[in-house]
């Protein structure tokens, strides 16, 4: 079936007035949508209908994961295995004036590998390291941004949730988009070490260190061991293909589970209860914007929109190399203004022939638009990592943003490493013998 290309002036007007009117995503796009339909001239064939409804765009493994990625997230936290991991990231780095920079990073890539949500990072990683942070010459605006850019590695490293949507959105396989990923949300990490160690440098914060006690590190070990293992099991089993990604979701759910009801006593049928209910609210947007969301860039799609948007960008960013700064920009401006079920669910494929022109595989792209969010969680206007950080410390958010800016620096760099280096994606995946 085609659309009229010229109903598509009136279909995007439609769209802006709605967004103008505050109507949630979702329903603007449906509507925008159902318009677009309704004004086409050709009858709509019965085949159509059935590859675009809303039930088969769900019936789809990496959609039906979400919900699990999400509830084993919520678990992780409330079990406590992520406090263990963030003990263990302290006991690692030690003490002293730099570690205290170091830890909070890697706390958060610990937290990251069992948590796909960043503001749970940022309340988490704020209340505890913020204190060691000003004791150690921080100020409490360089605390909050650097909490609110490392708190992004949990949308970057696996399980990610915003990962998974976009495995749904295109058909790819989660197992392949989570290994490609992994080296690159390292690299962030990395980088934003880097930054601290300038800024300690630049302001006289001499990195000193004073290793635990070996007898104190193996006390830690010994009671992390749970809460460790689930990472190692979990995205062991993804990246080997073992299980898929439902099967790992729904494992990393009940092992999370029976850590915090019998191994660490911190959770009650009660609380798993409520647990379940706010996993399944969140995941059900999600859902709902990935149905609504297919729907309109197939209809996009249909009017050759998406085709002709590719090769008028890329003849205006004169070939690959400015097309692919091109892509970063739209998508740095839509995390500014988007959540990140919309830009993923619409923004991303219509950009996928683009990332085709540009040669950029799937999962590669898949990793760029990932990098894009989480830098799109620490930019205003939004930016809820900064706004997390800077409620949980007690600062103004425009402070908070100040003193993030550095660190944005560096994930900035992660993102222009990733994007025109392509193997430090594809690296990890083709080691475990996944088609890229």
């Amino acid at each position: 079936m085609t659309l009229d290309p010229g109903l598509l002036p009136l279909t995007f007007l439609v769209l802006v007035l709605f967004a103008c009117l505050t109507v949630p995503l979702a329903a603007a796009l449906f509507f925008s949508g159902a318009l677009l339909l309704l004004l086409n001239p050709d009858p709509l064939p019965a085949e159509f209908a059935m590859d675009f409804s809303l039930a088969m765009r769900l019936n789809s493994p990496a959609l039906i994961s979400i919900p699990l990625f999400a509830l084993a997230g919520e678990l992780a936290v409330a079990a406590g295995i992520t406090d263990r991991l963030l003990d263990l990231a302290d006991a690692v780095c030690g003490r002293g004036r730099f570690a205290a920079g170091v830890r909070s990073v890697l706390g958060c890539t610990a937290f990251a590998t069992v948590s796909g949500v960043g503001p749970a990072a940022v309340s988490a990683e704020a209340k505890r390291l913020t204190p060691a942070l000003v004791r150690a010459g921080y100020g409490k605006d360089i605390a909050a941004g650097l909490i609110a850019c490392a708190a992004t590695l949990a949308i970057i490293i696996p399980a990610s949730i915003p990962l998974t949507v976009y495995a749904a959105t295109t058909g790819i396989q989660t197992n392949i988009v989570f290994a490609a990923s992994f080296v690159p949300g390292l690299l962030t990490a990395a980088l934003l070490v880097a930054a601290i160690a300038l800024y300690a440098r630049l302001h006289d914060i001499r990195p000193s260190f004073r290793p635990e006690p070996l007898r104190r590190l193996g006390v830690v070990v010994y009671h992390a061991r749970w809460a460790v293992a689930m990472p190692v099991l979990v995205l062991g089993a993804l990246f080997t293909g073992f299980l898929t990604a439902p099967e790992a979701a729904a494992f990393a759910s009940g092992y999370a589970y029976l850590v915090g009801r019998y191994a660490y006593r911190s959770l009650t049928a009660g609380t798993a209860w409520e647990i379940l209910a706010r996993a399944a609210t969140g995941a059900a947007t999600v859902l709902l914007m990935a149905g609504m969301g297919g729907l309109f860039v197939m209809l996009m799609a249909s009017c050759g929109f998406t085709d002709r948007l590719a090769e008028t960008v890329f003849w205006l960013a004169g070939g690959r190399t400015g097309s692919i700064f091109a892509i970063n920009i739209i998508l740095l401006v839509a995390g500014c203004f988007l959540n990140m079920p919309g830009i993923i669910t619409v923004i991303a494929p219509l950009l996928l022939p683009l990332a085709a022109m540009c040669r950029l595989s799937v999962p590669h792209f898949g990793v760029i638009v990932v990098l894009n969010l989480a830098i799109g969680l620490v930019t205003p206007p939004q930016a809820w990592n900064v706004t997390a950080a800077a409620k949980t410390i007690g600062i103004d958010m425009w402070q908070a943003s100040r003193g993030a800016s550095l660190f944005m620096v560096a994930m900035v760099a992660a993102l222009a490493c990733v994007s025109y280096l392509p193997e430090l994606s594809l690296w990890l995946p083709r080691l475990f013998g996944w088609p890229v």
